[in-house]
């Protein structure tokens, strides 16, 4: 099961902004607030380009408890 509350805590403490997520992974700040909220998925690359900025594994974003 995907895990967007450890995205959303990942975003936070790191200090960015929904905007800022958005900017670094070159999405518009809508899709990402789409995403962030479960409204629609992430794409792998998407997720892939998540995990990089946060220097962390995409199952250690998406996929932990």
């Amino acid at each position: 099961m995907i895990n967007l509350n450890r995205l959303k805590g990942l975003r936070v403490e790191n200090g960015f902004t929904q905007k800022e997520m958005a900017k670094k992974i070159n999405m518009p700040e809508a899709t990402y607030q789409k995403k962030e909220s479960g409204e629609t998925q992430f794409l792998l690359i998407e997720a892939d380009k998540i995990a990089k900025v946060f220097q962390k594994d995409i199952k250690d974003i998406f996929f932990t408890n």
